[in-house]
């Protein structure tokens, strides 16, 4: 493996939810914006993610590694569950389509053994950062929650963190 990059953001309930225009246009917005540094991070030698794989931000981030894979097939995506079971309490659809991301990806690493127990998403995004050069966030600015957590893991291990403002799709490095 070469330079490594993993994603951090809410799920879609924090991002207009998950059905309606408002919802539609924020998961349009980030999934341009991720497709757009995703290409830049690979341009300048990154050519692994890893993705937490939980529904929004990490699914779609996720995606759009893929999408770029398609067109560099040395690039790799990682998906880091946070247990085995993960999905299993999801909606019926959402299990399948994360089904469809682990078949794609190149590998899945398990950080934490079954059950659910909230800490192993913590302990699954400290794996990730611990992996990683930088962590490509879609963040609301707001200072409590996973993603925060994240971030704050991310920067107290001096790793680089880029932000994705989903409202305008701003982006900007956060120190």
């Amino acid at each position: 493996m070469g330079r490594i990059c993993c994603f951090t953001g809410p799920r879609p309930k924090s991002l207009g939810g998950y059905t309606g225009p408002e919802a539609f246009r924020i998961k349009t917005v980030v999934r341009n914006v991720l497709c757009e540094e995703i290409g830049k991070a690979i341009e300048v030698g990154f050519d692994t993610f890893i993705s937490g794989g939980a529904l929004g931000v990490d699914q779609w981030a996720a995606r759009e590694v893929l999408l770029h894979r398609a067109f560099k097939p040395e690039i790799k995506l990682i998906i880091a569950r946070p247990f085995p079971s993960q999905p299993t309490a999801w909606p019926k659809q959402a299990q399948k389509e994360f089904s469809e991301i682990i078949d794609m990806a190149n590998e899945v690493v398990d950080v934490c053994k079954d059950p659910y127990a909230p800490w192993k998403m913590q302990r699954r995004n400290e794996w990730m950062v611990d992996q990683s050069e930088f962590v490509m966030s879609v963040w609301l600015g707001i200072e409590s929650g996973g993603t925060w957590n994240c971030i704050r893991y991310a920067l107290a291990h001096k790793k680089q963190v880029r932000v994705i403002n989903p409202d305008t799709g701003g982006v900007s490095w956060y120190t």
